[in-house]
């Protein structure tokens, strides 16, 4: 990790207590074995954020989890290994090799008795976030990564989260991605509670070979709770 800045904190909200702590767990923890359990998932997150989402889905009540970009399913999987909760993923698994079958090899392998898990397969753009059964008080964006994709990415799934949600990114040490997602913050009148960023990088690389479930934190990651107006 280069970097890790936590930008804003508004500890009256007990989401970002949770957030801050679960964060704080995982920059502490000294020792993953890549080998084991939710860890040994080949796929584009790094063990200390698969530790994290994992503890802070745990700590959350009635944690209801949105991930959008799921690959072979090492977040998702993450999130729901052992936690009460109810997960929607999207994807169409049309980029990276689009490992579908992977993916459902995975979830079905790591999901826990406590885990409701649905999946949509379809490109984010196309999905009325209006009709989601439930909203969501968590939400991952991994989905393609230009400017607008992060802009639309936002603001797009607004209508399907809570008042207050916790909203992460990944990819943060490039600069299309904080740009798009922090224009779609700005225009969207969003209240930021809480920011992390974590920086695996400073200069807009991704710092191969120390990525995937060998790294601790990917390719950076924008960690924050958000509040709608």
């Amino acid at each position: 990790m280069k970097a890790l800045d936590v930008v804003r904190k508004d500890y009256e909200s007990d989401l970002v207590a949770k957030v801050d702590s679960a964060l704080s767990a995982a920059v502490l923890k000294t020792t993953i074995d890549s080998g084991v359990g939710i860890y040994s998932i080949e796929g584009m997150s790094g063990k200390k954020y698969r530790f994290f989402i994992n503890t802070l889905v745990q700590s959350v009540a009635d944690a209801r989890y949105l991930e959008i970009g799921s690959w072979a399913g090492s977040t998702l999987c993450s999130a729901i290994h052992g936690n009460k909760v109810w997960a929607v993923a999207i994807d169409n698994w049309s980029e990276f090799g689009g490992p579908k079958d992977l993916f459902m090899k995975n979830v079905m392998q790591f999901k826990t008795p406590e885990a409701e898990v649905i999946f949509l397969e379809s490109d984010f753009r196309k999905v009325d976030y209006t009709k989601m059964q439930r909203g969501f008080n968590i939400y991952l964006f991994d989905g393609p990564h230009s400017a607008q994709d992060q802009y639309d990415g936002l603001a797009m799934a607004l209508p399907a989260v809570d008042k207050q949600f916790v909203f992460i990114v990944d990819d943060w040490n490039w600069e299309r991605v904080r740009d798009g997602s922090n224009a779609a913050i700005k225009r969207c009148g969003l209240k930021v509670l809480y920011a992390a960023e974590v920086r695996t990088s400073l200069d807009n690389s991704q710092p191969e070979p120390n990525i995937g479930k060998h790294s601790n934190w990917h390719n950076g990651y924008f960690i924050s709770v958000l509040e709608k107006p």
